[in-house]
């Protein structure tokens, strides 16, 4: 005799039997110790609404881009070895003392918790949520490829002392997983309106794809100008050997070109119905113009820390809606279903 017969799972136990004389029955003894369940019972796992996957990423994209400003706060504040150990901050102590340095780097380790957690929510998160969208999943999976690929580099970094191309390619590798998770939380999105629909130019399209290029180029060049400064690693590491005023000139002169294309970009999209691409065309425009108010002073001012951590900041922010921008421009933009 067979204890399951395909419709339960869980046994409940009875009294047991005791044969009054002779060999006991054996299939009355087991029947007597177990008795089946009425019904299986299957463990389920909640399923996510649209609105509710899309907070996971929207949570998952804002950790990715705190993780770089606390990295660079790591950096400018010279916190790397604020904490000796780990995951302990010193040996037996889990929470640093009050140390500044070591305050920043354990901070920058809670983030890094929060963004692994996060990203391990977006991936699980994409094959829980309903209707299921194959396309959410694979974009995640690159999310745990990129922060992959971000430890390796982070090893590598610790490794070349802060080198200054190693950082910069540390950087830069954060600008990619950025734009992965943009792309995903933009996928993700459960009520897009439906006026990104409208017609929107071929050339428009083009502009805004040349802006788009033209905001890489102005991150890149930052990145040098960053290498070529004081603050673009290790202090007995050699820099990049580039004179740190014409490279400045170089980064400030991309500026004044993306500047120059996105006001133009949003004249000509002034009479556009699609009003998507608008607000974020104002949105990169106002990022724009604030990251480089930025710019300018702490060049003037002689790169205090506390401005570089906000042009980094701002870099960020305005990578993120460039990117942004370049999706409104989908010719279908409208919920994933």
């Amino acid at each position: 005799m067979s204890l399951f017969d395909g419709r339960c799972a869980v046994l409940h136990r009875a009294p047991p039997y005791v044969p009054k004389r002779g060999l006991p029955n054996y299939r009355l003894l087991i029947r007597s110790e177990c008795c089946q369940a009425p019904s299986f019972k299957s463990v389920t796992f909640r399923r996510l609404t649209p609105q509710q996957y899309h907070l996971i990423t929207r949570v998952a994209l804002w950790s990715l881009a705190a993780i770089v400003v606390s990295g660079a706060a790591v950096r400018l504040t010279g916190s790397g070895l604020g904490c000796s150990d780990w995951p302990n901050c010193e040996a037996g102590q889990l929470i640093p003392e009050a140390d500044f340095h070591a305050w920043v780097e354990f901070g920058n380790r809670i983030i890094t918790g929060l963004v692994s957690i996060a990203v391990v929510l977006a991936v699980s998160g994409s094959t829980l949520r309903r209707p299921l969208v194959t396309k959410l999943t694979r974009w995640s999976l690159g999310l745990i490829a990129g922060v992959a690929a971000q430890i390796a580099l982070g090893a590598i970094t610790v490794i070349a002392h802060l080198s200054p191309p190693v950082v910069m390619g540390h950087f830069l590798l954060s600008m990619v997983l950025i734009w992965n998770a943009v792309v995903l939380e933009d996928l993700a999105r459960p009520n897009s309106t439906t006026d990104s629909n409208e017609y929107l130019a071929r050339s428009l399209h083009r502009h805004i794809g040349v802006v788009a290029a033209a905001t890489a180029l102005v991150v890149i060049s930052g990145t040098l100008v960053t290498g070529s400064g004081p603050h673009g690693g290790d202090e007995s590491v050699e820099r990049l050997g580039l004179p740190f005023s014409e490279i400045a000139r170089v980064h400030g002169g991309a500026v004044v070109i993306l500047l120059m294309l996105t006001v133009t970009l949003r004249f000509r999209v002034q009479n556009s119905r699609n009003t998507l691409v608008k607000h974020r065309v104002n949105v990169v425009l106002l990022v724009m113009v604030l990251q480089a108010v930025i710019g300018y002073t702490q060049y003037f001012t002689q790169l205090p820390v506390l401005l570089v951590g906000f042009h980094v900041a701002g870099a960020t922010i305005l990578w993120m809606s460039a990117v942004r921008l370049t999706l409104a421009t989908r010719t279908s933009h409208h919920e994933v279903r």
